[in-house]
């Protein structure tokens, strides 16, 4: 339940001392909440605290989380807003299992619409679906994520070395099976409208100056070894306009931050990805 959303005036439950703190078991982390406002999102939390054989303890051990999921399953019953883009595959399916112990399904459905959100790019594509299929406990979720790295890889591989390149890729690593099984998606997938033509260029990585001029919108690459780009820009994919260019750099406007100078290349790895065909 999102209070402050069911609520015409703003609640700040921090002006009212907390009553119950949870200690998580593998790292002693301690997250500070209220009763009242846990009971009201979850049915387990109800019964813990006001059932005919309540907790009457105010300090709780947690197992088997870290204290990032924990804390942002109550800063859901809280109704603060989630970083879901900040999270890695792993975080989100930790968070799916809180949701799942606490009997959380709004949180559940949360969960699935980041799924269906999380920012995918050629680079990390195989490993999410990967990662996801470890948590085979959480079909439909799993079934969500591994449909929009289908969906991304549809955008992606058009042309037949295209997908020569993807196997080549993928053939002899620990992620060969899963890449197989994402081909074996895509054909339920419809055809994505993204392009017609065989040169699409969305989500391929930048490694040339003649892949830049300016006026155009790039992507930050989630590999991005340049010094000026942050983590957050890695993490979310920011975009930015180019408004210059040199011989091995290019001046990106960031939509998140100010103009700067970056390497085409730097350690060996692209900075900016295609944003358009």
């Amino acid at each position: 339940m999102d209070l402050r959303k069911s609520c015409p005036v703003a609640l700040n439950p921090s002006l009212i001392p907390t009553d119950v703190t949870f200690v998580i078991e593998h790292c002693g982390s301690e997250v500070k909440a209220h009763k009242f406002i846990l009971a009201m999102g979850s049915p387990v939390f109800l019964n813990q605290f006001f059932g005919p054989l309540k907790e009457t303890r105010e300090i709780l051990p947690v197992k088997e989380t870290t204290k990032e999921s924990f804390a942002a399953m109550v800063d859901f019953l809280y109704g603060k807003e989630i970083d879901w883009k900040a999270m890695s595959v792993d975080e989100m399916f930790d968070i799916a299992n809180m949701a799942e112990k606490y009997h959380m399904e709004a949180l559940v459905e949360a969960v699935k619409k980041a799924f269906e959100d999380y920012p995918l790019d050629e680079t990390n594509v195989v490993v999410c679906a990967s990662h996801a299929r470890e948590y085979g406990q959480f079909e439909e979720l799993v079934n969500t994520l591994l449909l929009q790295c289908a969906k991304f890889l549809k955008t992606v591989l058009v042309k037949v070395k295209d997908f020569e390149v993807f196997a080549a890729k993928y053939c002899d690593t620990n992620l060969s099976e899963t890449a197989l099984k994402l081909l074996g998606v895509m054909l339920t997938v419809p055809q994505v409208n993204c392009c017609t033509s065989e040169t699409c260029r969305r989500g391929n990585c930048m490694y040339r100056k003649e892949d830049f001029q300016e006026g155009d919108k790039v992507k930050f690459c989630p590999v991005a070894k340049d010094s000026d780009v942050t983590d957050d820009q890695r993490k979310h994919g920011s975009e930015g306009i180019v408004t210059g260019m040199g011989n091995s750099c290019v001046t990106v406007k960031p939509e998140d931050g100010r103009q700067f100078d970056y390497y085409i290349i730097k350690g060996g790895f692209p900075t900016f990805m295609f944003c358009k065909c």
